[in-house]
């Protein structure tokens, strides 16, 4: 049964690239979680550089953690990389979320089921 809907939004606005990360405060032991990020804006308002990307935008998941029998928190379990935009964690600890950005305007939304 859904016990909470939580929302976040992560922004970077950049002309060179940057990283904007977030983790979630831990979680009670034995909440199970759905999480995902998606792009929601973006926006190129830069002069095209002389090399490299015109503009560039990346919203993921790095990693998250789970609670062991014995109440430790396990290592970071990583994604796939890019391509990692949903996870569902059963006894979930924290989630760690990223969004990166250059030469754009973008805003990512994270939401955050837990049942």
């Amino acid at each position: 049964m859904l016990t909470t809907v939580t929302g976040y939004w992560l922004e970077v606005i950049a002309y060179s690239f940057v990283l904007i990360e977030f983790t979630t405060d831990p979680f009670p032991r034995g909440t199970n979680v759905y999480a995902n990020i998606a792009l929601s804006d973006i926006l190129t308002y830069f002069i095209d550089p002389p090399v490299g990307p015109k503009f560039a935008a990346i919203a993921y998941i790095e990693w998250w953690t789970y609670y062991r029998e014995d109440g430790t928190e396990s290592d970071p379990q990583i994604g796939s990389g890019f391509n990692q935009n949903a996870v569902a964690v059963n006894n979930c600890a924290r989630i760690k979320f990223g969004l990166n950005g250059i030469q754009v305007s973008t805003t990512a939304q994270v939401n955050i089921f837990t049942y």
